[in-house]
């Protein structure tokens, strides 16, 4: 009888585990992304700098998330030379996701309520690899 109990909670499991909430997206995400660059980005205008030079780079970052739905969410990333829109999605384990804004991807984890992780990735000119830790306000 233990068996098939334990069994039937095993069963269960999966079915929990997509029951739980979406965490909350929504709200005012800040942080600075260090950035490799090559070429003049965007958000990493530094003058002079030749489409196939190399630099780094520290942007200070918005990430403004207004809308969700379960785990899709939308919104805007900005720094103080552009603004862009943001797509999301969580992943079905409900820690981390993926988001699109208009020329790259951003993979992210969530550390807590307040704290995710974030990398972006720009293959198009100029190409851009960059981290961030956001706090939510």
């Amino acid at each position: 009888m233990k068996f098939k109990l334990a069994i039937a909670v095993f069963a269960l499991l999966p079915a929990l585990v997509l029951a739980q909430n979406a965490p909350n997206m929504i709200g005012t995400w800040t942080g600075t992304f260090n950035a490799t660059v090559m070429g003049a980005a965007a958000h990493h205008i530094v003058p002079n700098k030749k489409d196939k030079e190399i630099h780094f780079n520290k942007v200070p970052f918005t990430l403004v998330i207004d809308r969700q739905e379960g785990v899709n969410f939308s919104g805007s990333l900005a720094s103080k030379n552009h603004k862009e829109v943001i797509l999301g999605a969580i992943a079905p384990d409900l820690q981390g996701g993926v988001m699109v804004d208009d020329d790259g991807m951003h993979t992210f984890k969530i550390i807590d309520l307040t704290t995710i992780q974030n990398c972006y990735v720009q293959m198009s000119k100029p190409k851009v690899a960059a981290c961030w830790i956001g706090k939510k306000q």
